[in-house]
């Protein structure tokens, strides 16, 4: 019976450990600020 649900966790646990690698690697897009254009100042309404 204990043998039959080791391949579950064993998927859990994988399934957790991409989470974390996809959520901290994700946070470099949100870091990232590239140069704007003049034109997108024009933009702004403030």
């Amino acid at each position: 019976m204990k043998l039959a649900k080791l391949p579950l966790k064993a998927l859990s646990m994988t399934a957790g450990l991409f989470a974390v690698i996809g959520a901290n690697t994700l946070c470099w897009w949100f870091v990232h600020d590239p140069e704007k254009p003049e034109e997108l100042k024009k933009l702004r309404k403030f």
